[in-house]
């Protein structure tokens, strides 16, 4: 579909490709919604815009910036999903001093409509700052996600004090994967909005340029958040080996009384036919018993008091809290 938007009343239009041929490109906005080949070919030939550079990109292509003589080519994304999946869609803004065109999907109508919602109804709109609407309202988009990194951050950093499973440490290196992305993503963008502030290029409105310092500084913020909360998850993954390492500790703790018992046991089995052996006793019954209970309880109590000096034996501080 080519929708045609006249910059200086909002007047919107649709045309066909034959409409195209009496079309005077000079202030107005040719919006293509998921167009046809044939709706391209016919928007390329009457911009002379090669039609390569009208085609929605890749994702691997999906941000970039391109000036040519008397027009340049933005190559952004929208985030429609971060967090559960990723779900990215590119969108194709070509403009010049005179005219301006987007390529984009279905699911950017609600993005493009506030961007149109902006547009001053009592004089003409130059499609740089058209064009900088659009690439806000995208920008604006993303605190959405932010915010929702928000939550679930601290949801896991919950989780992670009250229990520690498979399940939580999944989600977490899952969301900073996700955090990675995204700040990939972000500092592209924040390429290409640096660039088109820099700009000198004649369809490039004084104005515009320092619109587009502002569309900096919220993207530089942004990822400024983002790495704030992969330092969270950081912070968090740490608590989470702190607690393993001391789920062994117990664990060997554990290990290293029964030893210690059964050792215990054991001495006390073995002790008497020991001492008797060492005396040249050839019946057990001939040795003082003193002598035998003392040795017995010496060995019992002496580790005892050197496991109790040693905090083993003791509970954990946190059992005691709780």
């Amino acid at each position: 579909m080519i929708n045609s938007v006249d910059l200086a009343s909002d007047f919107q239009k649709e045309l066909t490709p034959k409409d195209l041929e009496n079309l005077k490109l000079a202030n107005v906005w040719l919006e293509l919604r998921e167009p046809t080949r044939e709706e391209l070919e016919a928007v390329s030939e009457k911009a002379n815009i090669p039609i390569d550079l009208l085609e929605i990109k890749d994702i691997s292509q999906s941000i970039s910036l391109r000036w040519e003589q008397d027009y340049g080519i933005i190559n952004f994304v929208v985030i429609s999903e971060i967090i559960a999946s990723k779900k990215i869609y590119p969108i194709t803004i070509a403009f010049s001093k005179d005219f301006l065109i987007t390529v984009e999907m279905k699911e950017y109508h609600k993005i493009v409509e506030l961007a149109k919602a902006r547009m001053i109804k009592t004089k003409n709109d130059p499609p740089s700052i058209v064009a900088y609407y659009i690439l806000d309202e995208m920008i604006d988009n993303n605190f959405s996600h932010l915010q929702q990194l928000e939550e679930l951050t601290a949801d896991l950093e919950e989780e992670i004090m009250e229990k520690t499973d498979t399940t939580t440490i999944r989600k977490l290196f899952t969301l900073k994967s996700r955090m990675v992305s995204f700040n990939k993503i972000l500092w592209y963008e924040r390429g290409v909005i640096f660039n088109l502030r820099k700009t000198q290029a004649a369809c490039m409105t004084t104005k515009a340029r320092g619109l587009f310092d502002t569309a900096h500084e919220f993207l530089t913020r942004q990822i400024d958040i983002v790495e704030s909360y992969r330092e969270i998850m950081t912070d968090a993954i740490n608590v989470y080996l702190s607690t393993i390492s001391n789920k062994i500790n117990s664990a060997i703790k554990a290990l290293t009384v029964v030893i210690f018992y059964l050792t215990v046991i054991t001495t006390i089995t073995s002790f008497p036919n020991t001492v008797a052996t060492f005396f040249g006793i050839s019946q057990f019954g001939n040795t003082d018993y003193v002598i035998i209970y003392a040795a017995i309880i010496l060995s019992t109590v002496l580790p005892l008091l050197w496991l109790w000096r040693s905090k083993w034996l003791r509970p954990d501080e946190h059992h005691v809290n709780k």
